[in-house]
């Protein structure tokens, strides 16, 4: 959970980037305060290296809180996105590129946006990582960093605790994904339609993950969600997927939450749903015969599951989703 959050504020960079980081934060910490949770009261401080304020692009000045150097510690560090070439801004910043792998060596996780990836390859926390930056930069960003595992092709990456954005708005959607990690998906639904209501697709579809881009070494549990891939329909307990892995129900829930972060009725809740998302955009199927189709007997208890995951009914999703479709005559 956060604790303390430090925004890094740099001459010349996107004001947006931080903002909107800044603002999503703050949501949460107002859905946290509202369920009287003890957690709700971290703090966000803007930070610099020097004294003084910081003319963001544009001309907006900001009032930093502090200097990097009063932080000896945080749980997490929002890095800006720079305006054009980022190379003289990395000359001009060399302690807080010292002071973000500290504190990357002390736990923190950090998130960064566009260009301001580029101090994270300086500080050399991203050697042997994959990351994603500003498509304008890319080749220059390769020829700088050839350490650094540049994911062309993908607009988020996420390292361990490493996380990059290409662009602002990707930047946005990482900040969600990452409260869903800390917090929950449904408080992170909560706080994402509250900046964004339309449609998004879900972060595992967007990002490259160092971790998951390789499958776990627990063949039991691997062979189990492949059998739950390919069997959706199929009516199943517990009981039967940890017969079928030839492990009791104890050993089998234990060791699939370790390989999947989750229950087993909880992942095959959300292969089903995340298939019945596909249909509902692209077919005309009621909702009663897409909860069949994608195994829930119950389509009260398909709607009642798919909303908690997805922050929405699928009725909503469905005219949210074609909402985004127009012809022309």
């Amino acid at each position: 959970m956060l604790q303390h959050v430090t925004v890094l504020v740099l001459e010349q960079m996107l004001s947006s980037s931080v903002a909107i980081p800044m603002e999503m934060a703050e949501a949460l910490r107002a859905r946290l305060r509202a369920s009287h949770r003890d957690d709700a009261d971290f703090v966000i401080q803007l930070a610099a290296v020097r004294e003084g304020e910081v003319t963001a692009l544009g001309g907006l000045r900001l009032q930093p809180d502090c200097l990097l150097s009063d932080i000896s510690h945080t749980s997490l560090v929002v890095v800006p996105a720079l305006w054009r070439n980022p190379r003289r801004t990395l000359a001009r910043n060399a302690e807080a590129i010292h002071w973000l792998a500290r504190q990357y060596r002390l736990g923190a996780s950090v998130i960064a946006v566009g260009t301001g990836v580029c101090l994270l390859a300086e500080a050399g926390i991203l050697d042997g990582k994959p990351a994603t930056t500003h498509w304008h930069y890319q080749d220059q960003f390769a020829r700088d960093y050839p350490a650094v595992q540049l994911q062309r092709r993908h607009l988020l990456t996420q390292a361990g605790r490493i996380y990059c954005a290409a662009s602002v708005n990707s930047g946005a959607d990482m900040v969600i994904h990452l409260i869903g990690q800390m917090y929950g998906r449904e408080l992170a639904l909560q706080v994402e339609q509250q900046f964004s209501p339309e449609v998004r697709n879900p972060f595992e579809k967007q990002v490259y993950s160092a971790e998951t881009s390789a499958r776990h070494p627990d063949e039991e549990i691997a062979l189990a969600q492949a059998w739950m891939q390919q069997n959706l329909r199929e009516p199943v307990t517990l009981a039967q997927l940890a017969q079928r892995s030839g492990l009791s129900e104890r050993q089998f829930s234990r060791r699939f939450r370790q390989s999947c972060g989750v229950a087993p009725i909880e992942y095959l809740h959300g292969l089903r749903c995340n298939a019945a998302r596909e249909l509902l955009q692209h077919s005309n199927l009621s909702v009663a015969d897409i909860a069949a189709s994608v195994g829930f007997s119950d389509s009260s208890y398909f709607i009642r599951i798919f909303r908690r995951l997805a922050g929405q009914t699928p009725g909503a999703y469905r005219d949210k989703v074609r909402g985004k479709l127009f012809t022309s005559s």
